[in-house]
């Protein structure tokens, strides 16, 4: 065994007997290396899904900017709306070799409607967003319903959606009462374990309308199954859609979803740094980014402190429409 290996040996021995402390892979003359380490990435969704692609698309190109040899291993841990995976990263040791990727606001609201988490994201060791996901706002492409008008005008709003709690069932309430849609006051079926299942749902007739990230609903329009009603953001990336903006709501402009890189909190500067370097050179790869645009990713890369005020952002957005975010179907 190398001396560099005790070293690591050791480290991890202390580590077990003092859970605070942290102790980041390095060379004997404390630079800091990751070479032939293995890094896991816990993904708070099951496998298949928007967060779970970013992930393994971005991975290889992370792990090399790390070192040499260096593993990274995406980690499936779905259950209670992500704070599963959540937890595991806010009680991991601070030692890199445990991250996160973070659905935002997802996360955030939990706190925002008052229920108990074991973590604070505020806390976090923010590594860097790799992605921001417009949403877009669907409807069966066998319905009637081909504009905002259309909406205002059911006699009955049926949403599809994921559980209470979960950043695409406070999309579409937030969009609810911008729309002015409290009255008739519209049903939300939040019984889908994923956003892809509420898109075969809504195929299928579920209900009538449904807010989902422009990557999960991209292939279901271009099949010619949905039909795209209008989108956030500041511009549209389906031909032929406009935004809520054009159409006179502003305030929709920023829903979406962000997902972004994190470790435990309380990371040695040094190695935080380490870290959103790496992170930085691997999310500007041109040879990430092309990938990227065929996989149809919505890149829109943050550094760590940016990553961390866009946190609070959400946190002031989302506090500002909390008494529209209550559980709808507890009444």
């Amino acid at each position: 065994m190398t001396w560099r290996q005790q070293g690591r040996r050791l480290c991890r021995w202390l580590l077990l007997l003092l859970p605070l402390a942290g102790c980041a892979p390095g060379e004997d003359d404390g630079t800091i290396s990751f070479d032939n380490e293995t890094v896991t990435i816990v993904i708070p969704y099951r496998p298949g899904g928007g967060f779970d692609r970013a992930v393994r698309a971005f991975a290889p190109y992370y792990a090399r900017e790390l070192g040499t040899d260096v593993n990274i291993l995406p980690e499936n841990l779905p259950g209670a709306g992500g704070r599963r995976a959540a937890t595991k990263v806010y009680r991991a040791r601070p030692d890199g070799t445990t991250l996160g990727i973070f659905n935002l606001p997802g996360f955030v609201l939990p706190e925002i409607l008052g229920e108990p988490v074991d973590y604070d994201l505020r806390e976090l060791s923010w590594i860097g967003r790799i992605e921001s996901q417009r949403y877009v706002l669907l409807a069966a492409a066998t319905s009637d319903i081909r504009t905002l008008d259309d909406v205002r005008a059911l006699p009955e709003v049926t949403f599809l959606s994921t559980g209470y709690g979960s950043s695409v069932l406070a999309a579409m309430q937030i969009m609810a009462e911008e729309l002015g849609l409290a009255d008739p006051d519209p049903i939300y079926l939040t019984g889908y374990p994923g956003t892809a299942d509420v898109l075969v749902g809504l195929v299928r007739g579920d209900g009538n309308l449904s807010i989902t990230p422009v990557s999960t609903a991209l292939k279901y329009v271009e099949s010619g199954d949905l039909r795209a009603i209008a989108i956030a953001g500041g511009d549209s990336n389906i031909e032929g859609v406009p935004t809520f903006a054009e159409l006179g709501y502003p305030g929709l402009m920023a829903l979406d979803v962000q997902r972004s890189l994190a470790g435990p909190p309380a990371m040695e500067p040094g190695l935080l740094e380490f870290m959103r370097a790496a992170f930085m050179r691997a999310v500007t790869d041109p040879e990430f980014e092309a990938m990227a645009a065929r996989a149809r990713l919505e890149l829109a890369p943050l550094d760590g402190a940016a990553t961390a005020a866009a946190v609070s952002g959400h946190y002031t957005f989302y506090e500002a429409f909390k008494t529209n975010l209550t559980n709808p179907n507890a009444r």
